[in-house]
């Protein structure tokens, strides 16, 4: 064999730093929010206006005494004041949309105020008939959800109770009958950016009030908690939401909320991304809706001085019984308050991985995969991991996911003795995840017909079939060609890498999924050039790099490996390292770079090793 012919294949062209740098640089320039003040007016959103001057004058005249100075014109109290009622929802999106209402209503120091954190397990989701039947109000206030709430909405217009519907999910042809909607993703709503969040509807909606009102308060800090949702509801990190996550990591460290100080310290670094949020702190949120009651996470995230003298929201965790004392130094300090919240939230959270666990395990077993999906189903699987479930299969198989279940007609009846015949076998309830760019609701849409209830956006859904049309379902999945794409739904051709951050990456990037670097630019600048252009996330992934290097040295660590090497100073870490090269040998890595929490240096988090034959040409 020729030397030439003992080469391993020629290395294509590699990016220079500066052409790195242009191709992050093209894909987000369009992005024209670079500072909270360039951020759109409420009133560019559709119905803020009519709905926030409505609400205005209903509360105008109920201002507290020391807060009416922050308003204009407040005239005196002369009638009944106006009770609000705020329903959200129980993952993290609908807790924090509802935390963020009744921060702003305690801002203002109105206090006929309450909410309502729907039990999944008992109430459903959303707003329903029971909910406003059981909490009388005068004024009901949707937030991350209403959207389909057709029912809800003919008992309030039947009860002349005013519903201001504040929601992000996808409309269907038909909407619910209320005077105010304020959702961009309507098609006749111009806001500019149609993929956000529904607790920054809610800021929105609060920002709205507070202009019509006159109010000199400030809405920044409430940022702090929308950058939780959007990043838990995987949101494109593009435009408005790239703004707000961006301001929101930036505050972190130095936050006003004491909740969010005390999620801080469950970091282990200094340098909070995206990914740190994602995968550290928004799941012990959402585990509160999941396995118990959505208002766990809610009265944690409302915690602060004010509150814990009013003792309005640290009783939600007192546990111990009530024959133990308890010194009034712990049960009275607000960092006794946050850490039994924060402990409960964590106990939670793992009996989420463990039934989580036992949940995937079934759904391997059962599921279908077909070409362009795969679905699972079972019975009596725990609702509230079905979501979990549904995202760990989609990224196993790479396809969209669906898991449904069976379930029980009411939690009380796990008692009954006759529990294995209670299971509502008629209907089939789950969760639906999309894969890659793949938009999860058109394929909903698509099968309208054979479903029943369903909602949501791009990437997440939930859904309805009755048993006896699951086959049909299965074969609609099992027909799918082509499976539809994420597109702008304001109707741009710039697809959702530009407007709602869904599009293909590898296009994003100069039609390159993987960019190609010499090892010699493997550096400390070229993370400072990265740096740059964070958030990282949904609609702004993290370049991936591949480059020839050769090994220096390999360290194991329990079911890692750390790694160094001869051509750059930068390490790497490979987690759940799989069999690769040996020390001395020259191998192929991909990888991505982010900051080490120990060294405080940058560091390659390698995807995967692959052996060539000798040193290619760079």
């Amino acid at each position: 064999m020729s030397n030439t012919e003992s080469k391993a294949e020629q290395t294509p062209h590699v990016l220079s730093k500066q052409e790195i740098y242009t191709l992050l640089h093209n894909r987000t320039k369009q992005w024209d929010f670079p500072t909270l003040s360039s951020l759109p007016h409420p009133y560019t959103l559709k119905s803020c206006k009519e709905a926030s001057e409505f609400l205005a004058e209903k509360i105008r005249p109920h201002l507290t005494a020391q807060n009416s100075h922050h308003i204009q014109n407040t005239p005196a109290d002369t009638a009944k004041p106006c009770k609000i009622l705020v329903v959200g929802d129980y993952d993290v999106d609908g807790v924090i949309a509802s935390v963020v209402m009744m921060k702003f209503f305690a801002q203002l120091g109105y206090g006929d105020v309450e909410y309502v954190i729907p039990s999944r397990f008992v109430d459903g989701y959303g707003i329903s008939s029971a909910i406003i039947k059981q909490h009388p109000s005068d004024v009901i206030i949707t937030v991350d959800n209403g959207i389909t709430a057709y029912e809800a909405a003919e008992y309030c217009a039947a009860q002349g109770i005013p519903l201001i519907i504040t929601d992000h999910h996808i409309p269907k042809d038909t909407l619910p009958n209320a005077p105010f909607i304020i959702n961009p993703q309507q098609r006749d709503c111009t806001f500019v950016q149609k993929e956000i969040c529904g607790a920054l509807v809610a800021w929105y909606f609060c920002a709205g009030l507070k202009v019509a009102l006159g109010a000199e308060i400030s809405l920044t800090p409430l940022l702090e908690l929308v950058m939780l949702a959007t990043i838990a509801d995987m949101m494109p990190l593009t435009q408005i939401n790239k703004c707000v996550v961006l301001y929101g990591l930036k505050q972190f460290d130095r936050s006003q909320i004491p909740a969010l100080r005390k999620l801080k310290s469950r970091l282990k670094t200094r340098y909070v991304t995206a990914t740190d949020i994602s995968f550290s702190l928004t799941p012990l949120i959402n585990a509160a809706g999941r396995m118990g009651e959505g208002r766990i996470a809610s009265e944690f995230l409302l915690l602060d001085c004010n509150s814990l003298e009013s003792n309005m929201h640290a009783k939600v965790f007192e546990s111990k019984p009530a024959s133990q004392p308890e010194s009034p130094e712990s049960t009275h300090t607000l960092e006794h308050a946050l850490d039994s919240g924060l402990q409960a939230l964590l106990m939670l959270n793992q009996t989420r991985k463990d039934t989580a666990k036992a949940v995937l395990e079934s759904a391997h077993a059962s599921a279908i995969v077909y070409e362009h999906a795969i679905i699972a189903r079972g019975d009596d699987w725990h609702e509230g991991v079905l979501g979990i479930v549904a995202a760990q299969l989609a990224s196993a198989y790479e396809r969209p996911a669906f898991v449904l279940s069976t379930s029980l007609k009411n939690p009380a009846d796990v008692h009954a003795p006759n529990h294995s015949q209670n299971l509502v076998q008629t209907c089939l309830k789950g969760s639906a995840r999309s894969w890659n760019d793949i938009d999860i609701m058109e394929i909903l849409l698509g099968a309208s017909e054979i479903l029943g209830e369903f909602g949501g956006h791009s990437k997440a859904a939930g859904l309805s079939v009755k048993s006896e049309l699951f086959e049909a379902f299965c074969a609609y999945l099992s027909q799918l060609q082509d499976p539809p794409k994420c597109k702008s739904r304001s109707g741009s051709a710039t697809g959702d890498s530009g407007q709602c951050g869904c599009g293909d990456e590898g296009e994003a990037l100069g039609e390159m999924a993987v960019l190609p670097i010499d090892s010699r630019d493997i550096d400390e600048e070229l993370f400072a050039l990265l740096d740059k252009f964070e958030p990282y996330g949904q609609g702004n992934p993290k370049p991936i790099f591949t480059s020839i290097l050769r090994i220096k040295k390999i360290q194991p660590i329990k079911s890692h490996k750390k790694f160094s090497f001869f051509n750059t100073p930068i390490q790497g870490m490979w987690f759940f390292a799989k069999e690769g090269c040996m020390q001395g040998e020259w191998a192929r890595v991909q990888f991505s770079m982010q900051m080490d929490s120990f060294s405080h240096r940058p560091i390659m988090i390698i995807q995967s090793i692959e052996p060539v034959l000798a040193r290619e040409t760079m």
